[in-house]
């Protein structure tokens, strides 16, 4: 018997930004209605069948977002079977030579990036994420870009649902 794919609501919007080669183009951006806290995610675990008590699951939720950091900071990457790797990445500029490089000059930041699992079990890469659910069309986002010094960084959203193509959808975004 096949299995449901969930659904996920996408909205629509118009790049409204003049200065970009993109302008007046229009794109998908998912709804994001919630986050679910830490807690909430050892609750929705501990429903799924677990062994361990939703407080023992959340001790587990909090040490990992406290270790995960702790070793990326170390230069390690820490990948979570089935999940994906978290990994670091350098932001830096360029040098016109190797003796002219510099830690303060050149390296402007430090991230913690995430690549997702792209096993032929796990697979959580685009195209086979977006093959395992259903997109629905839940209506239209206004993106104002607001300016600052000139440049666009960042917008404010209006949203506003498509009563055609949400049917039966009450959600508020």
């Amino acid at each position: 018997m096949a299995k449901n794919k969930p659904e996920v609501p996408y909205v629509v919007y118009q790049n409204k930004n003049e200065d970009s080669k993109c302008y007046g183009k229009w794109y998908a951006e998912l709804l994001r209605r919630t986050t679910i806290s830490q807690r909430q995610l050892a609750d929705h675990i501990a429903s799924h069948g677990s062994p361990f008590t939703r407080d023992t699951i959340y001790g587990v939720l909090t040490a990992l977002s406290t270790c995960i950091p702790e070793l990326i900071m170390e230069g390690k990457n820490v990948q979570i079977d089935s999940l994906g790797t978290f990994y670091p990445t350098l932001q830096s500029t360029g040098a016109d030579s190797l003796e002219k490089f510099s830690v303060e000059e050149n390296i402007k930041g430090m991230k913690m990036r995430f690549l997702a699992s792209s096993t032929d079990v796990d697979n959580l890469t685009g195209p086979t994420l977006k093959s395992k659910v259903s997109l629905i069309k839940w209506g239209s986002v206004n993106k104002t870009p607001v300016k600052v010094n000139g440049k666009v960084k960042r917008y404010t959203k209006s949203y506003e649902k498509d009563p055609q193509q949400a049917q039966g959808n009450t959600s508020n975004p």
